[in-house]
């Protein structure tokens, strides 16, 4: 396994690639027609801002931590006790 120097060596440059393409993604967002009040207002955005907040803690597990701000934690459709089918109302 290679040192934390050697690791930040070889991945700084894609690391901040990744940091200006979002911020660059961000910035057209916000300059469309509608962007400052979309920025205020979408869900997906406050995520990404929660997501940021989190990428900053010096605490382990960030890879999950990040999966489950982006993960759909609304429950399974309930199954039919028929036949064990999923009860899509369809």
């Amino acid at each position: 396994m290679r040192d934390a120097k050697t690791t930040l060596d070889a991945t700084f440059l894609e690391m901040r690639w990744r940091a200006l393409s979002l911020a660059a993604d961000l910035d057209r967002i916000e300059r469309a027609a509608g962007g400052k009040q979309l920025m205020a207002s979408d869900p997906r955005l406050a995520k990404l801002r929660d997501a940021l907040k989190m990428l900053c803690q010096n605490e382990p597990g960030r890879a999950e931590r990040l999966q489950m701000i982006f993960s759909d934690m609304t429950p399974p459709p309930a199954r039919d006790p028929k036949d064990g089918r999923r009860n899509t109302g369809v």
